[in-house]
């Protein structure tokens, strides 16, 4: 999972699909004992911009990681639903395994078979209906990395269960059905009130794009960009600081009412309608409840730099000019998720810092917050360089270095 370059940088390495499918497939043989017959791979989140935006009916703009979670899966004649996980060891739960039954509810407190498993119980309550199955995991993202690996197992789950129970939701319409499955799973089964962002960028998100997605309406818009940086020379580099983000069930718990409170005090259904209406940021700083004010004004503000970003990236200005708004753009995002949001804490701040002091273009917590990752907007060449800045700024505070990742 992990390389280390001549200069000493760590770098996460990304599987090809091949290694991928031959580690879920050797799980699968190895703790179950069968073959597998489909294999499947959802990729990780990076948000390039627009966090927390998706449960307000907002708009986020992001893209995958070349990094993935792969299933590999066998059907059966029984309704007896099998996992096994990679990282089993190490993530809360019962250890490598977990047994039980399609339409069963794994709960929240089985730790982390509740999001394969609350896939199967998700695609049952919606209706559909197959037998139970054999399912591996295996995964090169980090986990409690800010990088949805979480939604990546979810988003590979859906696509074997699709497979093996021949349910053929497949194009567009069909991910964007089993992306809200993977969401029901992870709000009602494994008991994370989060938005609809990660699933849907697992699942409708190809590897050279970049998705902007409309939270307004019933169903997820979503509008393809092609992820041309790498054209002029750049990329995301992904700093996983090593420090966990934990338990980010209280968190989104907290500012979903805390948002919930602010478009109410203003009138409105959610913060997406203020965002839309003329002045909107004046009529945000007219709410008397501090913390009111500060979670609308991220949601606000947010929205505006994903529609500043958006343009950017499908504009006709010198291709400099625009990528220097967007960084500065990315900048203002994490400014925002540190002090209005409460998203962010020290080590995340340091890594955006220290790629401020580096060059990066621009810099920003990735996810839910709370620890995790940091994205920034490099130049391919000074990639390796920047890396190195970050981790010995890391060390230069007694702090465990960072490992990185490339996309």
């Amino acid at each position: 999972m992990r390389e280390v370059s001549p200069e000493g940088s760590a770098w996460v390495k990304a599987w090809t699909p091949a290694e991928g499918r031959d580690r879920a497939a050797s799980l699968l043989l190895e703790e179950l004992g069968v073959d597998a017959t489909c294999h499947w791979s959802a990729a990780g989140r990076a948000t390039l911009i627009g966090e927390h935006t998706d449960y307000n009916a907002g708009l986020s703009l992001a893209t995958v990681t070349p990094h993935r979670a792969y299933v590999a899966a066998a059907p059966r004649d029984d309704d007896v639903v099998r996992v096994t996980s990679g990282l089993g060891d190490v993530l809360e739960g019962p250890g490598r395994v977990w047994e039980g039954r399609v339409g069963e509810a794994p709960g929240p407190d089985l730790g982390w078979p509740a999001y394969p498993a609350g896939i199967v119980w998700a695609m049952h309550e919606r209706g559909f209906s197959g037998r139970g199955m054999d399912i591996a995991i295996e995964s090169c993202l980090p986990p409690q990395g800010g990088l949805a690996s979480s939604a990546a197992v979810l988003g590979a789950t859906v696509l074997a269960v699709n497979d093996l129970w021949r349910l053929a939701l497949d194009g567009d319409d069909g991910r964007s059905e089993l992306a809200d499955a993977c969401l029901d799973a992870e709000n009602a089964m494994a008991g994370v009130m989060c938005g609809p962002l990660d699933p849907h960028v697992a699942l409708r998100c190809g590897a050279d794009e970049a998705l902007l997605l409309d939270f307004s309406g019933r169903t997820v818009s979503a509008t393809h960009y092609p992820m041309y940086i790498r054209d002029y020379g750049l990329g995301l580099l992904v700093v996983d600081t090593q420090v966990p983000h934990g338990d980010v069930r209280p968190l989104f718990e907290s500012r979903r009412a805390e948002c919930a409170a602010a478009a109410h005090a203003l009138g409105a259904a959610d913060l997406r309608e203020i965002a839309d209406s003329p002045q909107a940021l004046r009529r945000v700083e007219s709410l008397e409840d501090p913390i009111a004010r500060r979670r609308a004004r991220h949601v606000v503000s947010e929205i505006e730099r994903v529609r500043l970003v958006a343009a950017e990236l499908g504009g006709t200005a010198p291709a400099h000019e625009r990528f220097v708004s967007i960084g500065k753009a990315i900048f203002r995002s994490h400014a925002s998720l540190d002090v209005d949001y409460e998203a962010s804490r020290p080590s995340l701040d340091l890594a955006v810092d220290a790629a401020f002091r580096a060059g990066a273009l621009g810099a920003r917590v990735s996810g839910a917050g709370g620890g995790g990752s940091v994205i920034a907007l490099v130049r391919k060449a000074q990639a390796e360089s920047t890396a190195t800045q970050i981790a010995d700024a890391f060390t230069a505070e007694g702090r465990l270095a960072p490992r990185f990742l490339w996309i």
